[in-house]
């Protein structure tokens, strides 16, 4: 709460300080578009305060259900980090959203938000052609045909971390750890990076880097958003090393090299054949890491979640993954066939139970 305060602080002093350009903007003149129900709060800073209380609470969805009770249950417009926008709630707005994608509908980033995950260059390339999209190949390497050699690995991963971070606790805080899970996990599958202490030192500034990309987008020392972007110059420095070492590796070892998503992305080519910069490849692994990172960690914490809550749900999945242990014996790895077997804790991962 003190970072987020001190925000606070910093945002009423560039307030006070800008008197001319709030009059600039209120004085300019509106085509009147026919927009929801709702408001964009205040000058230049919108709702964004009033969101990142409710993020600090815990209750984010908060902020959209007040709005949507005040306003409409369908859609309603507000002002976050500096864009306008309108929030589409329900059902039918999710079906809207995911049956209209490149239709009525396109993937979009905020300014700041690309600003902190982009590298330079790649930042002002994107802010005129305003594409910000994943690897063309990434669905083709996340397919489960793909994934599958990478089972008994992720197997591995997660007895050892159980081993050293969950068992000597008595009481575990289990997103917290899913994260360090889950990070260490895409630096093995992306970047075939196994080096425990490696993967620390990049984990603690990637967690300034989260807690700076829904921060109030003011770039000044001390601010969250400000160490964000530190945060983000040093990893990308870091990814920048990899890759180097990485095109030495196909150059010298060619089919011996590590095949991962790393390699894939540095033989990728654009649509006119050449070739990508580092700095895009950069860009594009701090994004995958980023939306994978907190989407894995919120699953597995949800599911443990739910069956600490449900005993004989609990109770039927242990049963499942114990027969399943048993006919591998103590140091056999989970293979794709195993994998397959597990059909009820399936089920529980996808809440149909």
């Amino acid at each position: 709460m003190d970072l987020f305060f001190s925000d606070i602080l910093y945002l009423i002093l560039f307030s006070i300080s800008l008197p001319i350009v709030i009059l600039i903007i209120y004085s300019r003149k509106s085509s009147n578009p026919i927009l929801p129900p709702g408001t964009l709060g205040w000058p230049v800073i919108g709702e964004t305060l009033e969101f990142a209380l409710a993020c600090q609470g815990g209750n984010p969805a908060k902020f959209v259900k007040d709005r949507m009770n005040k306003y409409s249950p369908q859609v309603f417009k507000t002002s976050l980090l500096e864009a306008n926008m309108a929030i589409i709630c329900g059902p039918s707005g999710n079906k809207f959203m995911f049956s209209n994608e490149d239709k009525l509908v396109v993937s979009w980033w905020q300014r700041s938000m690309k600003k902190i995950l982009c590298f330079p260059p790649v930042f002002d390339e994107t802010l005129v052609r305003d594409n910000f999209q994943p690897p063309t190949f990434l669905p083709q390497f996340l397919k489960p045909e793909a994934l599958q050699h990478y089972i008994a690995v992720m197997d591995s991963m997660a007895g050892e971390h159980i081993k050293i971070y969950w068992s000597p606790r008595g009481e575990v805080k289990v997103f917290p750890m899913a994260k360090k899970y889950s990070f260490a996990l895409a630096f093995r599958v992306f970047m075939s990076i196994a080096d425990p202490r490696y993967v620390e030192m990049i984990y603690h500034p990637f967690q300034i880097l989260t807690q700076g990309f829904l921060s109030v987008p003011i770039d000044i020392p001390g601010t969250a958003f400000n160490r964000a972007l530190k945060a983000s110059k040093f990893i990308h420095g870091e990814l920048l090393e990899i890759i180097r070492k990485r095109k030495m590796e196909l150059e010298q070892k060619g089919e011996s090299a590590p095949r991962d998503l790393l390699s894939h992305m540095l033989s990728a080519l654009h649509e006119n054949g050449d070739a990508k910069s580092e700095m895009e490849i950069s860009t594009q692994v701090i994004c995958l890491l980023f939306a994978t990172h907190h989407t894995t960690s919120s699953v597995i914490t949800f599911i443990l979640k739910y069956l600490a809550e449900f005993p004989d749900v609990y109770s039927k999945v242990l049963k499942e993954q114990m027969d399943i242990a048993k006919s591998k014996g103590p140091e056999g790895f989970l293979k794709w066939d195993d994998i397959q077997k597990m059909k009820y804790t399936w089920d529980v991962a996808q809440m149909k139970q």
